[in-house]
């Protein structure tokens, strides 16, 4: 696999080297995926992978971005898979939350709200491609599941001539056996990326 010489290099390469000495029976166990003796299969909004080992090489629906490969890594070597209780936190609620929001802040929620808080239209189509099952909650909610038994829910609150758009973005709650606050902003990241490829083709830019 040729690691891209960017800001998200260093970290592939870190985290490919630990992979590559990994025991993959353990990591298929711990994560409850399927595994073949020679490759993991893994889904990512719908979107079905497979990464041999120790080589880490992907296919698939699509190639993985790097952002994306990191996510997998990161899960499979320190990741665990647990049921849902029926429960969401937002971002602060999980352990060292505090310590990043600003940059989830930045990064995710005002991202999202700006980006769809004057075209609910759009988010609804978007996400309609996604699949995405629609909330109740909020003026334009939305859950996903990222990865099996992991549900992310964007809520919107549209703005007028008084407030700016909000929005908030809850995890199930079993997110925090899965992935550390610092994931989960490349979590938000991840999504809100595909959700303008999306939209970019559905209105034909």
């Amino acid at each position: 696999m040729d690691v891209v010489n960017n800001k998200e290099g260093k970290p592939l390469e870190h985290y490919l080297a630990l992979f590559q000495r990994g025991d993959p029976a353990e990591m298929a166990a711990r994560c409850c995926l399927p595994f073949d003796g020679k490759r993991f299969t893994i889904t990512l909004l719908g979107e079905s992978f497979s990464l041999s080992h120790p080589d880490f090489a992907a296919s698939g629906d699509r190639e993985p971005t790097n952002p994306e490969r990191i996510l997998f890594l990161r899960y499979l070597l320190d990741g665990r898979y647990a049921e849902p209780s029926g429960a969401y936190l937002t971002y602060r609620e999980f352990p060292w939350g505090e310590v990043y929001l600003q940059q989830f802040t930045g990064r995710c929620l005002k991202r999202f709200a700006f980006s769809y808080g004057a075209r609910p239209d759009l988010l609804s189509r978007i996400m309609e491609k996604l699949p995405a099952r629609r909330l109740s909650r909020s003026d334009c909610g939305w859950e996903v599941d990222l990865m099996e038994g992991l549900a992310i829910q964007f809520l919107l609150w549209l703005g007028d001539d008084e407030f700016p758009p909000n929005a908030q973005i809850l995890f199930s709650d079993n997110f925090r056996w899965a992935f550390t606050a610092e994931d989960l902003a490349n979590v938000g990241d991840i999504v809100l990326n595909r959700m303008k490829r999306l939209g970019a083709a559905l209105e034909g830019r």
